[in-house]
Protein backbone atom coordinates (compact mmCIF):
# COMPACT_ATOMS: atom_id res chain seq x y z
CA UNK A 1 0.00 0.00 0.00
CA UNK A 2 1.37 3.22 -0.93
CA UNK A 3 1.39 6.32 1.44
CA UNK A 4 -0.88 8.26 -0.31
CA UNK A 5 -3.44 4.95 0.08
CA UNK A 6 -2.48 4.81 3.93
CA UNK A 7 -2.95 8.82 4.77
CA UNK A 8 -6.30 8.29 2.49
CA UNK A 9 -7.38 5.56 5.04
CA UNK A 10 -6.48 7.65 7.94
CA UNK A 11 -8.31 10.58 6.16
CA UNK A 12 -11.76 8.53 5.46
CA UNK A 13 -11.57 6.76 9.15
CA UNK A 14 -12.06 10.43 10.47
CA UNK A 15 -14.00 11.82 8.25
CA UNK A 16 -18.09 12.22 9.22
CA UNK A 17 -18.43 14.41 5.73
CA UNK A 18 -20.83 11.98 3.42
CA UNK A 19 -19.54 14.21 0.20
CA UNK A 20 -16.37 14.62 1.43
CA UNK A 21 -16.25 10.54 1.84
CA UNK A 22 -18.33 10.19 -1.77
CA UNK A 23 -15.70 12.71 -3.49
CA UNK A 24 -13.04 10.05 -1.96
CA UNK A 25 -14.43 7.17 -3.29
CA UNK A 26 -15.03 8.75 -6.71
CA UNK A 27 -11.21 9.59 -6.92
CA UNK A 28 -10.02 6.71 -5.77
CA UNK A 29 -12.40 4.57 -8.32
CA UNK A 30 -9.74 2.94 -10.67
CA UNK A 31 -7.15 3.74 -8.95
CA UNK A 32 -7.00 2.14 -5.23
CA UNK A 33 -10.30 -0.57 -4.31
CA UNK A 34 -8.98 -0.27 -1.04
CA UNK A 35 -9.40 3.26 -0.67
CA UNK A 36 -12.47 3.19 -2.54
CA UNK A 37 -14.04 0.77 -0.83
CA UNK A 38 -13.19 2.33 2.50
CA UNK A 39 -14.35 5.29 2.03
CA UNK A 40 -18.24 3.55 0.86
CA UNK A 41 -17.88 1.57 3.65
CA UNK A 42 -17.44 5.10 6.02
CA UNK A 43 -20.29 7.19 3.97
CA UNK A 44 -22.57 4.41 4.62
CA UNK A 45 -21.69 3.68 8.39
CA UNK A 46 -21.85 7.69 8.49
CA UNK A 47 -25.48 8.20 6.95
CA UNK A 48 -26.99 5.82 8.97
CA UNK A 49 -28.72 7.41 12.41
CA UNK A 50 -28.42 4.89 14.80
CA UNK A 51 -26.49 4.28 17.46
CA UNK A 52 -22.98 2.14 15.47
CA UNK A 53 -22.86 -1.31 17.07
CA UNK A 54 -26.92 -2.04 17.29
CA UNK A 55 -28.43 -4.17 14.58
CA UNK A 56 -30.09 -0.86 13.63
CA UNK A 57 -27.24 0.88 12.60
CA UNK A 58 -26.16 -2.13 10.77
CA UNK A 59 -29.20 -2.45 8.76
CA UNK A 60 -29.38 1.28 7.36
CA UNK A 61 -25.69 1.39 6.61
CA UNK A 62 -26.33 -1.63 4.69
CA UNK A 63 -28.94 0.08 2.87
CA UNK A 64 -27.15 3.10 2.39
CA UNK A 65 -24.15 1.02 0.91
CA UNK A 66 -26.64 -0.68 -1.62
CA UNK A 67 -28.24 2.49 -2.63
CA UNK A 68 -24.95 4.53 -3.17
CA UNK A 69 -23.31 1.14 -5.26
CA UNK A 70 -26.26 1.50 -7.23
CA UNK A 71 -26.43 5.41 -7.55
CA UNK A 72 -22.57 4.70 -8.89
CA UNK A 73 -22.86 2.23 -11.18
CA UNK A 74 -25.78 4.19 -12.57
CA UNK A 75 -29.09 1.83 -11.52
CA UNK A 76 -32.04 4.02 -13.17
CA UNK A 77 -33.86 3.15 -9.74
CA UNK A 78 -30.94 3.25 -6.63
CA UNK A 79 -33.12 3.72 -3.38
CA UNK A 80 -34.46 -0.13 -1.73
CA UNK A 81 -37.72 1.03 -2.57
CA UNK A 82 -39.32 -2.48 -1.40
CA UNK A 83 -36.76 -2.94 1.22
CA UNK A 84 -37.33 0.60 3.16
CA UNK A 85 -41.00 0.18 3.99
CA UNK A 86 -40.48 -3.13 5.10
CA UNK A 87 -38.34 -1.52 7.76
CA UNK A 88 -40.98 1.31 8.66
CA UNK A 89 -43.52 -1.90 9.02
CA UNK A 90 -41.56 -4.49 10.53
CA UNK A 91 -38.38 -3.22 11.96
CA UNK A 92 -35.02 -3.83 11.11
CA UNK A 93 -34.49 -7.28 12.28
CA UNK A 94 -37.29 -8.64 10.91
CA UNK A 95 -36.35 -6.87 7.55
CA UNK A 96 -32.71 -8.06 7.55
CA UNK A 97 -34.29 -11.51 8.36
CA UNK A 98 -36.34 -11.61 5.27
CA UNK A 99 -33.48 -10.40 3.07
CA UNK A 100 -31.55 -13.68 4.69
CA UNK A 101 -34.43 -16.13 3.76
CA UNK A 102 -35.40 -14.33 0.31
CA UNK A 103 -31.55 -13.54 -1.51
CA UNK A 104 -32.37 -10.71 -2.47
CA UNK A 105 -30.49 -8.23 -5.05
CA UNK A 106 -28.71 -6.80 -2.19
CA UNK A 107 -26.53 -9.54 -1.16
CA UNK A 108 -25.17 -10.06 -5.00
CA UNK A 109 -24.62 -6.47 -5.08
CA UNK A 110 -22.54 -6.21 -2.32
CA UNK A 111 -20.82 -9.78 -3.28
CA UNK A 112 -19.62 -8.49 -6.59
CA UNK A 113 -18.36 -5.29 -5.04
CA UNK A 114 -16.49 -7.39 -2.96
CA UNK A 115 -18.03 -6.25 0.94
CA UNK A 116 -19.69 -9.18 2.01
CA UNK A 117 -19.75 -7.44 5.27
CA UNK A 118 -22.05 -5.50 4.37
CA UNK A 119 -24.42 -7.97 3.10
CA UNK A 120 -27.57 -8.96 5.42
CA UNK A 121 -26.06 -11.87 5.72
CA UNK A 122 -22.82 -10.70 7.60
CA UNK A 123 -25.14 -8.62 9.70
CA UNK A 124 -27.49 -11.17 11.14
CA UNK A 125 -24.11 -13.15 11.90
CA UNK A 126 -22.62 -10.40 14.00
CA UNK A 127 -25.70 -9.74 15.64
CA UNK A 128 -27.18 -13.68 16.69
CA UNK A 129 -28.90 -12.82 19.72
CA UNK A 130 -31.92 -10.84 17.40
CA UNK A 131 -32.05 -13.95 15.15
CA UNK A 132 -33.70 -17.32 14.77
CA UNK A 133 -31.33 -20.36 14.40
CA UNK A 134 -32.81 -20.63 10.60
CA UNK A 135 -31.97 -17.33 10.28
CA UNK A 136 -28.72 -17.64 10.96
CA UNK A 137 -28.04 -20.65 9.46
CA UNK A 138 -29.66 -19.29 6.28
CA UNK A 139 -26.84 -16.64 6.77
CA UNK A 140 -23.72 -18.72 7.28
CA UNK A 141 -25.05 -21.39 4.64
CA UNK A 142 -25.21 -18.62 1.87
CA UNK A 143 -22.17 -16.69 2.83
CA UNK A 144 -20.13 -19.45 3.14
CA UNK A 145 -21.65 -21.14 -0.39
CA UNK A 146 -19.85 -17.49 -1.66
CA UNK A 147 -16.46 -18.45 -0.58
CA UNK A 148 -16.74 -16.07 2.04
CA UNK A 149 -14.71 -17.40 5.72
CA UNK A 150 -16.58 -16.91 8.68
CA UNK A 151 -14.51 -17.60 12.27
CA UNK A 152 -16.41 -19.02 15.32
CA UNK A 153 -18.27 -15.43 16.12
CA UNK A 154 -19.73 -15.05 12.97
CA UNK A 155 -17.20 -12.35 11.62
CA UNK A 156 -16.10 -12.03 8.19
CA UNK A 157 -12.94 -13.44 7.01
CA UNK A 158 -11.98 -13.37 11.02
CA UNK A 159 -11.61 -9.07 10.76
CA UNK A 160 -12.70 -9.10 14.43
CA UNK A 161 -15.09 -6.15 13.79
CA UNK A 162 -18.88 -5.64 13.55
CA UNK A 163 -20.25 -5.59 9.75
CA UNK A 164 -20.40 -1.53 9.19
CA UNK A 165 -20.29 -0.50 12.34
Amino acid sequence: MTKAETDALARIALSTDPEALRNMAANARGKSEAVERAANRRLASVSAKHEPGTVEHACWSMVHAIEELRRVNGRKVSRMNRLRPKIEKDGEVAALAYCVLNETDGFAEVMQYGTPELAAEAIALSHPAHFSEAVLAAARARLEREGVSIDANGRIDGRGETPVS
